[in-house]
Parts: C-alpha cells; sequence; structure tokens
C-alpha cells in the first residue's frame, strides 16, 4: 500500500505537538501524517516557554506577597 503524503499541520496540531513534547507524551504515528516547518515549531516552543515562565513568576510572586 501507499502512504500518502503528509499533509500540512494546522496551528492548533503544531501547538499540541509542542505541548505533548513539553510533558513528554507523544504519540509518533500521529505525528508523522503532519508536515510541520521548523520554523513553526520554533515559534510555537518558544511561546509556550515564554508562557510557563510568566505563568510560574506570576505565581511565586502571588506566593510571596
Amino acid at each position: 500500500m501507499m502512504d500518502r503524503a503528509p499533509r500540512k499541520a494546522t496551528l492548533f496540531e503544531v501547538v499540541r505537538m509542542v505541548l505533548s513534547a513539553f510533558l513528554g507524551i507523544r504519540k509518533r504515528a500521529e505525528h508523522e501524517k503532519l508536515e510541520v516547518s521548523p520554523l513553526q515549531v520554533i515559534i510555537v516552543g518558544v511561546m509556550a516557554a515564554a508562557l510557563f515562565v510568566l505563568t510560574v513568576v506570576s505565581v511565586v510572586q502571588l506566593v510571596i506577597r
């Protein structure tokens, strides 16, 4: 059987891939069906990391007040 060419990933799918990578949870077969550019992953990853850091800093600020 011939496999179909990977389709381009939507923004939601890229976000889901990056967040699952942050958590260490991943289904290989699901992600191999998508075509994702490295730039998409880098941008979403930096945004997710920044959001995580801002959340941690905010929680710490709330706790120490």
